[in-house]
This record gives C-alpha cells, structure tokens and sequence, in this order.
C-alpha cells in the first residue's frame, strides 16, 4: 500500500462542519482552539450558527483549513506510512500545515492575511467589473482553450483557472467574457457551464494586483522542509522550501493544476488516497477520472470505522 492524503478547497464548508470531532477527539478540540487563539476570529461560532460568513473568502479560508486539520489530527494514527500529500487551491495550505512545512501558527496567520488580501482586491476590483467563474463539464479541453482565447481580449480577459478532472475545466473572468463562452459553448452543443458561489476570478491574472502584498507576508512566513513531500498545484513538483514563496504567489495568478496532481500520484504507485476535511468534491472529481487511485473520504466521525475496514483490506 501507498497513500496519499489530500484536502478540499474552499466553497466545501456546511453548517456543523468538523464538530462531531471537537466532540469526540480532544485532538480537534484542541486545534479548533488554538486556531481561534491565532486567528481571533469566531470558527466555531460560524461553522455553528452563522455559516454564511462562510460566504467570504477571508472567513472561509482559516475556517476550512482548521476544520480540515481537525480531523486530520484526529484520525492521523490510525494511518500508515504517508508518501505524498496535496490538496486543491486552499487545500494545498492544508498539506504545507499537515506535513509539518508550516508550523500551525505560521500557516494559520499566512492563511488569515491571504484570506484578507483576496477579499479586499476582489472588494477592489469589484467596483469597476464584475467577476465570475464557471466550471464547464463534459467539454473538451483543446476546445474549451480554442474558445477562451478567441472571447480574450484586454477588455474581456478569460482564463482557465481549474483543470479540476479530464471532465470538469473551470473558466474564469469578467461577466461578459463568460457569458459569451457559456453561449458559444452551448451553440458547439455542450450546455454545462455552471457558475460558481465565489468572490473573485481565481487562479487567473487578474489576482495579480495582489500579489505584491501576499508576497510581503510570504517573505515573513517561516517555511522548513517537511514530514512529507506536498505537490504544487502551480508546477505538479514537489514543493521545496527555496522555491515556496514563489509558487505561492504564482498560484494566485496561475491554473490549478488539479487532475494532473491526481495523475501524476498514481504514476508514483499511490495505490490508496483519503480526502480529509469538509465535503466530498475531490473524491467526486476523481470517480470520473479511470486514472485516479481509489479514493476515500473521512468527514465525519462515522467515517473512520470505513476508513480503518478499508486500509486494512487493501482499499476494497
């Protein structure tokens, strides 16, 4: 067996998120705790009782972060020997703070000022245009990359932000540039171009105005090689701490690599991957995709007898 664990990004919290674990695992109490101490923000309060915070980047970032390590603390014994880690846009912070390549601390308060930066400039932005991101499903690539570039131009920027499955490509941009791809998308026969609940057009190069004061807080941040090798989104590579704080601002402005990253542990042998934290979308993503490891989730405390019944039995 060789496994993997990867974490969720944002736009995965729910109403109660995490805390059948505060309650079980005195090992996510204590990370909730310590999370709200680092942060000063109410986690807990929003995740129980007023979840639409959620809703904003600032907010919905440490909260799904701390959740995720949660349950990750909670359940890290009962697992065997770990040889990558990774996760999806936000989840890739999850990964830096679980193996031990950011302290909690430090990864919490680069988490936090990240969070800030984005809602603020997407705040900014906001005021001159508005901004949408749409995951097309069941389009070609090659295609969807034809279209993006002939709706571009300097006044209608379009991007592909998420390669999330061979399936399910996220574009992102200003109203009118994804409107136009959801109509010429759909005259080429392919009707599904969702919009997504987000702030911004992430992952594109229109962040790129803040990456000058996420850089600032990068160059404070305190990075140490860890447990476990984590996979850039940016680069599909393993992160090392001479390159980080680059590939942490490229990521702002650059693609997410996701079904790559999948691809690229399977062709290391990973045999057996479990998603930890909020929602199941990883896993979801990774049952289209006849390239992907077998995949577990661990959400909830009732996942854990699964989850033990399924690595002893080899993931079947």
């Amino acid at each position: 067996m060789k496994l993997a664990i990867i974490f969720n990004g944002q736009g995965a919290h729910y109403e109660g998120m995490g805390m059948d674990f505060v309650e079980a695992f005195q090992e996510a109490k204590e990370i909730f705790t310590q999370a709200e101490d680092i942060t000063q923000l109410p986690i807990q309060t929003w995740i129980n009782s007023d979840i639409n915070q959620l809703a904003l980047t600032k907010n919905a970032q440490p909260a799904i972060v701390t959740t995720s390590l949660a349950i990750y603390e909670s359940i890290k014994t009962k697992l065997p020997a770990i040889q990558y880690m990774a996760g999806l846009s936000l989840g890739e912070y999850s990964s830096l703070i679980a193996s031990n390549v950011l302290e909690l601390d430090e990864g919490l308060n680069l988490i936090k000022k990240r969070g800030d930066i984005m809602s603020a400039y997407c705040e900014h932005i906001e005021k001159d245009a508005s901004y949408l991101m749409a995951a097309v499903i069941n389009m070609p690539i090659d295609e969807i990359k034809t279209l993006v570039e002939s709706i571009r131009t300097e006044e209608t920027p379009l991007y592909i932000a998420n390669y999330n499955s061979p399936t399910q490509i996220v574009v992102a941009g200003i109203k009118e540039a994804v409107t136009a791809f959801r109509k010429e998308a759909k005259s080429l026969g392919y009707r599904k171009v969702i919009p997504l609940k987000v702030e911004g057009p992430f992952h594109t190069p229109i962040m790129k105005g803040m990456q000058a004061d996420f850089e600032k807080v990068l160059v404070d941040t305190n990075f140490q090689a860890g447990k476990v090798p984590v996979i850039s989104n940016v680069t599909v590579e393993n992160h090392s701490t001479d390159q980080i704080r680059t590939l942490l601002s490229d990521h702002l402005v650059k693609p997410v690599k996701w079904f790559p990253t999948v691809h690229r542990l399977k062709e290391e042998g990973i045999t057996h991957v479990v998603q930890i934290g909020p929602g199941n979308t990883l896993a979801k993503l990774m049952a289209k995709d006849e390239l992907a490891p077998e995949v577990l989730v661990v959400d909830k405390v009732e996942d854990i007898e699964e989850l033990i019944q399924w690595l002893s039995s080899g993931g079947k």
